[in-house]
């Protein structure tokens, strides 16, 4: 190993090691042995490392810093995944960070040991925001537990960070803990302290069932736009008749956000909140909901190509039923995400398991994610999906 690599190596060993890692979780991460963790370590230790493990970044070059970045993850897979961003035109560059995370029995177990291992950089994402939006889930929840857990004791800083529910609450049986407002309450307190009063989307439903008639609906919105905080975060509703929103105002906040904390769903398990009450008020049924898009994020649906009319007016009905999470408050959040090491972090993406592959490509060919956070075996699927995602764009050239 040439010396500048090596010094490389003892610099990520560092930094993994002030994001509170043991020597056996950062071996498997830079793919070495537990005594080379150690020697790494011992040399860091002078110039890079206190005494109570913290990092000292101002000490290392900002180019160094981006050898650590790429030494960090599996550089050939994130090149890969930003060949296909830019592909489909995209000029942002996706930051990839992978987490192994050892034989896991469940999809249950997988999320949370991913969740814990994650937390640390997570944490660092966070301190580099303002305000951050929570969608819901499993994921999350153990995201949230994660970061509740680390040792490091509220406020993190001077300034409140302001975390904002992005959905309403669900009309069946998913538990409440998993919901966007339960989550941004608990993180909220864990990061500022407990004095701090999140908004809340408690009164207010994740969706309104298309099986309402008109003057029901509107009576149904007329009740959501009493709560402050849907109007605060989501602005007032669009209007049927006109397209318009009713009033001018201030952009709301889902517009002014500066990072967006999310999982997505499983290409076969889409809309998994709610699904399955509010498929049983739908016209729509979930199996033709799935043959109608590609990818579904915090309840945002991008649709498949080429759909007819009629298709689009079908998943338009869903979509519009929805309260909460839209498609420009993500692509406004991801034009802030623009640099992977300052500054706003964008989309922030945590999701694990082979299932997902299909549907990250999809909102990376979109520009919609900025920070993904995931387990080795979504990686080595992403690999896979990412080659014959770029197959396809380039196949799709060729026959233009």
């Amino acid at each position: 190993m040439q010396a500048e690599d090596r010094e490389v190596e003892v610099v990520a060993t560092a930094f993994l090691a002030g994001e509170g890692r043991k020597n056996k979780d950062i071996a498997p991460i830079l793919g070495i042995s537990e005594v080379a963790v150690a020697r790494n370590l011992a040399r860091a230790r002078k110039k890079y490392l206190r005494y109570r493990i913290s990092f000292l970044q101002h000490k290392v070059s900002r180019s160094t810093m981006e050898k650590v970045h790429q030494r960090l993850t599996r550089q050939a897979l994130q090149d890969q995944l930003n060949r296909l961003a830019e592909s489909h035109g995209q000029v942002q560059k996706v930051s990839l960070r992978v987490f192994p995370c050892g034989p896991c029995k469940d999809d249950p177990e997988r999320m949370l040991k991913l969740g814990v291992a994650a937390a640390p950089l997570i944490r660092t994402l966070l301190l580099r925001s303002k305000s951050c939006g929570l969608t819901w889930g499993g994921m999350l929840k153990n995201v949230v537990t994660g970061l509740r857990n680390l040792s490091c004791a509220p406020p993190w800083r001077k300034e409140d960070i302001h975390f904002i529910p992005l959905s309403g609450e669900p009309l069946g049986k998913e538990r409440a803990s998993f919901s966007s407002s339960s989550l941004a309450r608990d993180l909220g307190i864990a990061v500022n302290g407990d004095q701090y009063d999140a908004p809340s989307l408690a009164m207010v439903p994740a969706f309104i069932p298309d099986g309402f008639r008109r003057h029901e609906r509107e009576g149904a919105w007329k009740l959501i736009e009493l709560v402050k905080s849907y109007r605060d975060i989501f602005g007032p509703h669009y209007n049927g008749d006109t397209g318009q929103p009713a009033t001018k105002r201030m952009a709301p906040i889902a517009l002014r956000l500066g990072m967006i904390l999310t999982s997505v769903g499983s290409h076969d398990h889409p809309l998994g909140f709610g699904r399955g009450v509010l498929f049983d008020r739908m016209t729509v049924s979930y199996e033709e909901l799935k043959s109608l898009i590609v990818a579904e994020v915090g309840g945002v649906c991008i649709p498949r190509s080429n759909l007819s009319r009629a298709k689009l007016d079908q998943l338009e009905t869903v979509q519009t039923s929805w309260t909460g999470l839209r498609l420009e408050h993500l692509e406004t959040c991801a034009r802030r995400g623009t640099d992977p090491s300052k500054g706003p972090p964008g989309v922030v993406v945590v999701s694990g398991g082979a299932k997902r592959a299909s549907v990250v490509c999809e909102l990376i060919k979109r520009g919609l994610i900025n920070h993904l956070i995931i387990d080795d075996v979504l990686a080595e699927e992403l690999e896979k999906a990412s080659r014959s995602a770029r197959q396809a764009s380039h196949s799709e050239l060729e026959v233009g």
